[in-house]
């Protein structure tokens, strides 16, 4: 028996870097993977096929973590989908790096929403399934370097 044989992880930013590793690993351990992504529809395509191959379940969302809304769209998909999940792995973020002189506030702002409203939005969506089950399991990565 695989250490996470049946169990859902849903993890937010993996089409690609960090979050795609995570994925990858946790599928070679009998997860079973929903992941989000952004923009990058191919990679996300490509990914669902290499954890199918591992002989997990796997499904990509498109979906912004950024939004409330989105991120609750998300959670009652992902439980359409798989019944339950087990683990949320809060990935998604954005770097807008300059000089401070030079960053607007626009560009702070997003990086503040993604970076941080995300991760507030993905657990507030997630509280009432894990309060159900009595169990929590969610882990939020700071990605400093993209």
């Amino acid at each position: 028996m695989s250490l996470l044989e049946g169990k859902t992880v849903i993890i937010t930013g993996a089409s690609r870097g960090i979050g795609k590793g995570i994925a990858l690993v946790l599928a070679s351990h009998g997860a079973n993977i929903a992941f989000t992504y952004s923009q990058s529809v191919d990679s996300a395509n490509k990914l669902v096929s290499e954890i199918i191959e591992l002989g997990v379940s796997c499904k990509a969302y498109k979906s912004n973590a950024a939004s409330f809304i989105e991120s609750q769209q998300l959670i009652d998909n992902v439980l359409k989908d798989f019944e339950s999940f087990d683990v949320l792995i809060n990935n998604a973020g954005i770097t807008k790096d300059n000089l401070l002189m030079r960053m607007s506030e626009t560009d702070f702002d997003k990086v503040i929403e993604v970076n941080l409203k995300s991760v507030f939005n993905m657990v507030k969506a997630t509280q009432k399934s894990f309060l159900k089950k009595d169990l929590e399991v969610s882990l939020t990565l700071a990605q400093l370097l993209d």
